[in-house]
């Protein structure tokens, strides 16, 4: 074998070295900056922005409302990332937004929200809207009030769309002050003699009204007079002769409901009783539960309902009441609900329930728009 190799191959024997550590080194920075790449991937906020949604979009808004827009910011592989965004506004007088992305309205028209990262933006048009009243509903819609007693009424505003308008003023009469007084901003009611009225609440020439008949207060009874100092004593009463088991038993009905201590947030307003044998047909449920009213989600709610002729003010979850008619009774409830970074909502509902003694009842929520939650009883 010769001493000496050709310098032609000695120079191919060295490229070849050098194209395979370049090969190496290339392979092995390609492996680096893959793994880089996929630990930056893993972590959210090292990601890059690729595209930035808004929700609710379009925006649409009552002036006054209050609304937030969501953000969500995604990857080019639409994975989303928990970055904060900057918000902004084309025409601040018409909207407001704050950091969280809460837009307030303050005068119709039409603008564009933007929530950006750097260069990458997310855009929605706002439209601002004035509406008008064009319904009232009033809460409750028919009762009954003794003389002195007081009960507040509830109105709220609908558009043409059934859209709630809960910031809208309310002004308040009664076609007879002398019957039934009422004070014309808060709605509070005062019973002042026997007879019937109207209540009417009025909000931007839309109005509606609600019945109230005026009870005289039950008449105290009389003392007995005191025994008489001397003389024989008074004979014995004669022995009942007509259906004596039957009056015990309205006696008896009677000691029972006198001696029964109301519970707290009902309000039983009065009902006529003619006569002994129509308060026998009368039956009431000792106890019902009512459950789930109090809030919606982590939303506080304030809830009146209305179940035949007691009025119950919801102040705890679950809440019991008595005296509550039993089988087949109608119910109308009203109130509003509060979540965090919206406009106060409307609750409302009304339908059907057989009353059961110590059954517990359920407040099921739908919320049928941004504004306005329904509420039905139902049987647990």
């Amino acid at each position: 074998m010769p001493d000496n190799v050709p310098e032609d191959k000695e120079g191919e024997s060295w490229l070849s070295k050098k194209i395979v550590k370049i090969t190496v080194i290339v392979v092995a920075l390609t492996g680096l900056v893959t793994a880089l790449v996929h630990f930056r991937d893993s972590i959210p906020w090292l990601t890059p922005v690729n595209a930035i949604e808004l929700t609710p979009n379009p925006v649409n808004l009552d002036i006054g409302d209050k609304f937030q827009v969501v953000a969500t910011v995604l990857d080019s592989s639409k994975n989303h990332l928990g970055k904060k965004v900057s918000w902004s506004i084309a025409n601040p007088t018409l909207v407001q937004v704050d950091t969280d992305g809460i837009v307030t309205g303050n005068a119709p028209g039409e603008t564009t929200i933007t929530a950006s990262i750097g260069s990458v933006k997310g855009l929605a048009p706002v439209h601002v809207r004035r509406v008008t009243v064009a319904t009232v509903d009033v809460f409750p819609p028919a009762t009954t009030l003794l003389v002195d007693d007081h009960l507040k009424f509830d109105a709220t505003p609908y558009d043409s769309e059934g859209n709630s308008l809960l910031g809208r003023p309310v002004r308040w009469a009664s076609d007879n002050n002398l019957v039934a007084a009422v004070d014309q901003s808060s709605g509070d009611a005062t019973g002042k003699s026997a007879g019937t009225v109207k209540v009417t609440a009025e909000s931007e020439g839309k109005g509606s009204t609600a019945q109230v008949t005026v009870s005289p207060k039950p008449a105290q009874p009389t003392p007995a007079p005191p025994p008489a100092a001397s003389g024989p004593a008074p004979a014995p009463p004669p022995p009942a002769r007509n259906r004596p088991a039957e009056r015990a038993r309205v006696g008896e009905i009677g000691r029972v409901a006198a001696a029964r201590p109301p519970m707290a947030g009902v309000v039983h307003l009065p009902a006529a009783v003619t006569s002994a044998s129509s308060l026998m047909t009368l039956a009431f449920a000792e106890k019902i539960v009512i459950a789930n009213g109090l809030k919606f989600g982590d939303c506080p709610a304030n809830i009146r309902i209305l179940i035949g002729e007691s009025l119950i003010d919801l102040k705890s979850d679950p809440q019991e009441a008595s005296h509550i008619s039993l089988g087949d009774v109608t119910y109308n409830l009203h109130g509003t609900v509060s979540c965090p970074r919206q406009t106060v909502a409307a609750v409302n509902g009304r339908g059907t329930i057989s009353i059961v003694n110590g059954k517990t009842y359920r407040c099921a929520w739908r919320q049928k728009g941004p504004k306005d939650f329904e509420i039905t009883l139902q049987p647990q």
